[in-house]
């Protein structure tokens, strides 16, 4: 008996809760064709495209031939490294989801300007209440705005395994598309600082490194080159560019020579 009551509640339930959705999307009908307010939003939309956002999330992945190399890994450089080495990929990636962005907003401010211009006599008219209208417009006209791909995930994970495969470490990070647009700028200025002359010099004058200099001063016999001044005289000795670096002067060994402090500081960087 008791399991029988159980059924026909349940029957009861279900039929009333049929019965309030059938209800409820008559009524969002009559809304729907009756308000102006959503009327004006879908002819706005008609006029509105946005991207089609196909995938959503990336994954960047590498893997290291030690546990210190893992461990040194600074995942938000290797980013940095993955987008300036293939800088129009991640162009195609960050273009058209920041393009609805901006579309997004002007949508948005379009939308906030259609107002309701349901009254009460207007509702009289449609034999409803005003509260009852405005409520379940306010509702429809959320529904039926546009929703376009404004974000997306970006893994970037690097892993270690030991020979034996007995041990797997790894370490990962995820970057939104905020996070990804403000790296994705980072490596812009990146880049073009990197074209500036300033920085090929410094890049330049970085490839001296002790082993090339100690080759130099070696080939030399530890002498200035123009004085004949070594270290014994008391004088600091110097890796001079003979072609200077801000001259389009390279870091190599025919380019190089041990000066001491004196000349290469009367030299500076004039052309002989």
């Amino acid at each position: 008996m008791e399991q029988l009551v159980g059924i026909i509640i349940s029957i009861v339930i279900l039929s009333l809760i049929f019965i309030f959705i059938i209800v409820y999307q008559k009524y969002s009908k009559f809304v729907i064709k009756n308000s102006e307010r959503i009327q004006k939003l879908l002819k706005l939309n008609d006029t509105i495209s946005f991207n089609v956002i196909d995938k959503k999330r990336y994954y960047f992945y590498q893997k290291c031939n030690t546990k210190r190399q893992l461990d040194k890994l600074s995942l938000y450089e290797y980013f940095i490294a993955l987008i300036e080495s293939d800088f129009d990929y991640f162009t195609k990636i960050y273009e058209p989801i920041n393009e609805n962005h901006q579309k997004y907003q002007n949508y948005l401010t379009k939308c906030s300007n259609i107002k309701t211009e349901a009254t009460d006599e207007k509702c009289k008219q449609l034999k409803t209440s005003l509260k009852k209208f405005i409520t379940r417009e306010d509702k429809l006209f959320k529904k039926n705005q546009i929703s376009p791909t404004l974000n997306i995930n970006i893994e970037v994970k690097a892993t270690y395994t030991s020979p034996a495969g007995r041990n797997s470490y790894s370490k990962t990070v995820n970057y939104n598309f905020s996070e990804f647009k403000s790296i994705y700028f980072y490596t812009i200025n990146l880049i073009r600082q990197k074209n500036t002359r300033q920085y090929q010099i410094k890049l330049e004058r970085a490839k001296l490194s002790d082993s090339l200099r100690y080759d130099v001063l070696k080939r030399d016999n530890f002498q200035c080159q123009i004085c004949g001044s070594s270290a014994q005289d008391g004088v600091k000795l110097h890796v001079d560019h003979i072609v200077p670096v801000s001259k389009g002067g390279k870091t190599i060994l025919s380019n190089l020579r041990t000066l001491c402090d004196r000349c290469n500081m009367g030299k500076s960087d004039k052309l002989e």
